[in-house]
Parts: C-alpha cells; structure tokens; sequence
C-alpha cells in the first residue's frame, strides 16, 4: 500500500475523489436560494472540488517527492 502512494498518478486520484466528494459535501451543507451560479446544481461544485483536490494533491506530491532532489538540495 505504502509504494501505491508514491505514484503520482493513485496520489493525484485520492486528490481528485476527495475533492469531488468534498464539492458535493460543500453543496449539500451550504445550499444557494438567490441563484448562485457556482452553487446552483451539484455538477458546479462537485466539478470545482475535483479540480481543486487534484491541484493540491498533485502539489502536495511534488513537495513530498520532488523529481530531482539534487536541484532541491542546491536552491537551499
């Protein structure tokens, strides 16, 4: 299990699952009656969360396993 979350692209997925559930978690707690556009239909947020969870877990993963730790080590 261990090796399976050092692969970018399982990583980037739980990103992408945990965003999608937390967009349509966020609709749910937080509904629109004035006609928000970004918060009208569950499709709205459930897209933003996907985007966001992937971007900050793709950027987590970066940070936790960066691709050549020799540039790392000299930009410090």
């Amino acid at each position: 299990m261990k090796k399976i979350l050092h692969t970018e692209k399982y990583f980037t997925a739980i990103g992408y699952l945990l965003g999608a559930v937390l967009g349509y978690v966020y609709f749910i707690q937080f509904p629109c009656t004035t006609g928000c556009a970004l918060r009208s239909t569950p499709y709205a947020t459930i897209l933003l969360g996907l985007l966001l969870g992937g971007t900050v877990f793709q950027f987590i993963f970066e940070i936790i396993n960066p691709k050549n730790k020799k540039d790392v080590k000299n930009n410090h």
